[in-house]
């Protein structure tokens, strides 16, 4: 039987949560569970789409959609996002067209500016390859940003000399810090800060420094007591860190100086104990490039992006 699609009109969160359930109920076993718990659920804004596969009465499949759910940088966005819940199962792909084919006509209908999808790697047998990219492509994705990490048992020797100096990122005040992120993001060269307002970007910054600026791998990059960069770092876990931030003032850029940074992070998680680092990325950026260099490699979610104009290219 053909897998059906159909949208949940103004779907409550116990609706969803019990279509969850019943997902699960009947075998279709689907990847990463514990991202729809209730209070999950529960957090979700309000002006969400739900879209669910069917096969005969029992779900299949789902698709939730929102505002601004994968959006991370604090700017508002009229661009829906988020993940499908897909069974580990051989029709997964059957049942992703299905859902991804009517999702994306309503998001055109209904006028929005597009939508982004995250997909957990290795979830319901896809990987990171040339056939998902080429199936998200014929329907209009394109792949946006990638999570990328690297085990910390080899960290390589990158020193970028002269007089630069490392020292701790608290050892600037805030002011300082912000006046140098400021300047590395006002090229536009990240879309999403680009969208931000001064204010919406202050606040970004200020939330992201809380949660990362006492981390002992938190580190700036100093040249004759002039701040050049820098890089802020939070745990995941005991043995596994983060880059939350890394940049280089852009007048600065082309000397390595990024990449000697990030080795000395790398090294100062290492001395903590830890024993992976994970980042994010755009796809495309000159940061990827170096990401890869160092030993950095895709994994953990990819993020695709859908609009009514890159459609038309894919089907032109």
């Amino acid at each position: 039987m053909p897998t059906l699609v159909r949208r949940l009109e103004a779907p409550s969160i116990r609706a969803l949560s019990d279509t969850l359930a019943e997902l699960a109920a009947n075998g279709r076993t689907y990847a990463c569970p514990d991202e729809w718990t209730l209070d999950v659920l529960s957090a979700l804004p309000d002006a969400r789409q739900v879209f669910v596969a069917e096969d005969g009465d029992a779900p299949v499949g789902v698709l939730v959609l929102v505002p601004g759910f994968v959006e991370p940088w604090g700017a508002p966005s009229d661009i829906l996002g988020g993940n499908p819940v897909l069974p580990m199962s051989d029709d997964a792909a059957a049942i992703h067209t299905a859902l991804l084919l009517e999702a994306t006509a309503w998001v055109e209908r209904e006028g929005y500016a597009g939508m982004e999808i995250l997909l957990p790697m290795g979830a319901a047998n896809w990987k990171r390859n040339e056939r998902l990219d080429s199936f998200l492509e014929s329907l209009g994705f394109a792949r946006s940003y990638v999570t990328m990490t690297r085990a910390l048992d080899e960290v390589p020797e990158c020193s970028a000399g002269g007089a630069l100096e490392i020292a701790p990122a608290a050892a600037w005040t805030l002011d300082e810090l912000y006046a140098n992120y400021a300047a590395c993001t006002a090229h536009g060269e990240i879309d999403l800060i680009a969208k931000q307002t001064p204010e919406e970007r202050r606040a970004y910054f200020d939330s992201l420094v809380d949660e990362t600026l006492a981390h002992s791998a938190s580190l700036a990059l100093c040249e004759d007591d002039r701040l050049i960069g820098f890089a802020l770092v939070a745990d995941w876990s005991e043995t596994e860190s983060h880059l939350a931030w890394i940049g280089i003032l852009p007048t600065e850029r082309g000397r390595g100086l990024g990449r000697s940074l990030l080795c000395d992070v790398m090294a100062a998680c290492r001395e903590r104990g830890g024993e992976r680092m994970s980042l994010y990325t755009d796809v495309g950026l000159a940061a990827e490039s170096l990401y890869a260099n160092l030993g950095f490699q895709p994994a953990g979610a990819l993020t695709y992006r859908w609009s009514s104009a890159m459609k038309e290219l894919a089907t032109s």
